[in-house]
């Protein structure tokens, strides 16, 4: 009996004679442990906060940001909207255009080489009208203009040479655009250039009895003649540009 109570005794004591530090150790790192776990979560969730506010926060500035430079007034996405509003009704007006082309290049398909007006002839991209009507020079010149065009000027031999020949199936003298009004000698096209080509008859111009101070053509050449004397004339004005066959099936197909 005494050995068993010895027995007992001695297990109390070894018990008791364990280091106090391992076991206070052991539930010290046990519960440091479970600290530092908490305090990690903790920061984690905060950071992912603040995350979560800043781009937020970004996002808006950026949203803010891109009204302020397309001057928008209204949230980006109602501007977007309008914007996309107006492709829609641009690409109506492009396809309205793009019908008025396709018309206009199935009537330039029906033009002739020769852009002139009826009854005007043709010659190096010019057009030509030889009047019936004898008016003095000045109605001449003021009729030519009405038509969009100015009594003849004659800059080379090349459109001497057409005119003459003209003048063979419509002979008679014609006014031309040449007149030496504001002074005498001084010879001028009505366009206030001076005369570059001539083609003066034999003896012209000699200003007869100091009043011949405006040109007329006949196929001999030019002549000196009273601007108030009546004759028909000769309009020019340029033609419109030829339309090729090539450039039509080029543009308009």
């Amino acid at each position: 009996m005494e050995q068993d109570t010895d027995y007992m005794n001695m297990r109390h004591i070894k018990n008791n004679t364990t280091p106090p530090s391992e076991r206070e150790t052991g539930q010290e790192t046990a519960g440091g442990r479970i600290s530092i776990t908490s305090t990690h979560l903790g920061i984690a969730c905060l950071i992912v906060l603040i995350i979560s506010l800043a781009i937020a926060i970004g996002l808006r500035v950026q949203g803010l940001q891109m009204n302020k430079e397309c001057g928008c007034s209204v949230p980006l996405n109602r501007t977007l909207t309008f914007a996309l509003w107006k492709l829609t009704e641009l690409d109506g007006k492009l396809q309205k255009l793009s019908e008025a082309v396709l018309s206009l290049c199935s009537i330039l398909g029906n033009y002739s080489e020769s852009l002139c007006p009826s009854g005007w002839k043709i010659h190096n991209q010019h057009c030509y009208r030889f009047s019936t009507d004898t008016v003095n020079w000045d109605s001449a010149k003021q009729q030519c203009e009405s038509q969009t065009s100015h009594l003849i000027i004659i800059n080379t031999e090349q459109e001497q040479n057409f005119i003459k020949k003209s003048l063979e199936s419509n002979p008679g003298d014609y006014w031309i655009g040449l007149t030496d009004r504001e002074s005498e000698g001084n010879w001028k096209w009505v366009d206030g250039t001076p005369v570059s080509f001539t083609q003066w008859y034999q003896g012209k111009p000699n200003n007869w009895k100091g009043n011949e101070n405006c040109a007329l053509i006949r196929t001999s050449g030019w002549n000196d003649y009273i601007c108030s004397d009546h004759f028909p004339f000769i309009c020019e004005k340029r033609a419109l540009t030829c339309v090729e066959a090539a450039d039509i099936e080029k543009y308009c197909s």
